[in-house]
């Protein structure tokens, strides 16, 4: 099987190459391509300046990969390299909705593959959502015909392909949920090395402020330490933070990934209760240390936390129960560790990289099998 492989560069929590690995190591050979532009992404630069660089490089990121222009440049490239090879290859097999690879009769069938939605974001408020009128309605239009001349499209959450069933009328038969793998260093796991369950110490990993939840921590925390005074809260992730909350320890970017690991060993709770949440590698890394997790009970969170029994999901912006909920955990070791060895457990069976290829592997063949029978 030979596979053509398109893919964004750094939207999908990093691991757009790893859906590219996952399929290599199952046997079949994939020539991978990352849809880069670099003339459209410096003209995105100049004209999304802004005096700020944060929102200059949040104002340049949403014209590069949600505009209609974003849209029509990247589907020309695309379809410039699969017209190329089309002689050399069985299928395209691309991440992400960011473009359309197929001219108007394209041979080579299409195997899609998506997390998130442009309603679900739009739904969310998530910093993927398309503007109102007529960039909104033209996104719509172009992920539909995406999804319904894909021969198939794979999701990584139930969250997803519920979405693209009933917000885009997508069969279901057409749509197939297969996951997505924990990436390294998080993909070598030690059973047998246990987090600190006994520390009261609680952990949260994201970028985001408000979308990521940090605001419900921070206003659940004071009743946490009300009633376990020698409770802790890590904060990593968030940068230009001002903190200063008795018991917080804000450490701002960790780049080492290793450094980042070590720390979630190094408590007794992971807590992120985001507003959007596409999947959430972040949680997968804490079940991979045998952390406990609370959520909220949005998007794909309450798949991946299974209630009452490896974590929590409460509802976005509750603090209460977030407090509530973290009090029992941080109080009870063994309950933490009951919950992080079913987390653990949950990881092995569902999100690792073999179990998510196979996955993916298996659907391409039915796929082309499929297209074999069938007329061009």
């Amino acid at each position: 099987m030979r596979l053509l492989g398109l893919s964004p560069a750094r939207v999908f929590s990093g691991f757009e190459t790893s859906f590219f690995d996952a399929i290599e190591a199952q046997g079949p050979a994939i020539e991978r391509i990352s849809l880069e532009i670099p003339w459209f992404r410096l003209w995105c630069t100049l004209t999304s300046f802004a005096p700020d660089r944060k929102r200059w490089g949040t104002r340049r990121d949403r014209h590069y990969h949600t505009t209609i222009s974003a849209f029509k440049i990247k589907s020309a490239a695309a379809l410039y390299h699969v017209e190329a090879r089309q002689q050399e290859i069985d299928a395209i097999y691309q991440v992400g909705a960011l473009w359309n690879p197929l001219g108007r009769s394209s041979p080579v069938p299409l195997i899609l593959h998506v997390d998130y939605t442009s309603l679900l974001s739009k739904r969310r408020g998530g910093e993927w959502r398309r503007r109102e009128g007529r960039e909104q309605d033209f996104w719509f239009e172009q992920e539909q015909r995406l999804y319904r001349e894909a021969a198939v499209v794979l999701t990584t959450t139930e969250n997803a392909r519920s979405s693209i069933i009933f917000d885009y009328g997508i069969d279901p038969d057409h749509v197939v949920t297969v996951g997505a793998g924990v990436s390294p260093p998080y993909d070598r796991p030690e059973p047998n090395r246990l987090p600190a369950y006994d520390s009261k110490r609680i952990l949260f990993v994201g970028k985001g402020y408000h979308g990521k939840g940090l605001d419900t921590v921070l206003e659940a925390f004071p009743l946490i330490r009300a009633a376990v005074p020698e409770a802790r809260l890590t904060i990593i992730g968030p940068t230009d933070l001002t903190i200063d909350q008795p018991g917080v320890d804000y450490l701002g970017r960790i780049a080492d990934r290793n450094r980042v690991r070590d720390i979630y060993y190094d408590h007794a709770l992971f807590v992120m209760p985001s507003r959007n949440e596409p999947l959430g590698q972040v949680f997968l890394e804490a079940m991979s240390c045998q952390l406990p997790c609370i959520g909220s009970t949005l998007d794909a969170m309450p798949e991946m936390i299974d209630h009452d029994r490896t974590g929590f999901v409460v509802d976005p912006g509750n603090a209460e129960k977030l407090a509530t909920h973290a009090i029992e955990v941080i109080s009870q070791p063994g309950l933490a560790l009951r919950f992080g060895r079913a987390g653990f457990a949950t990881l092995q069976e569902r999100y690792t990289w073999p179990v998510v290829g196979a996955k993916i592997v298996r659907e391409i063949d039915r796929c082309l099998a499929r297209v074999q029978v069938q007329p061009r």
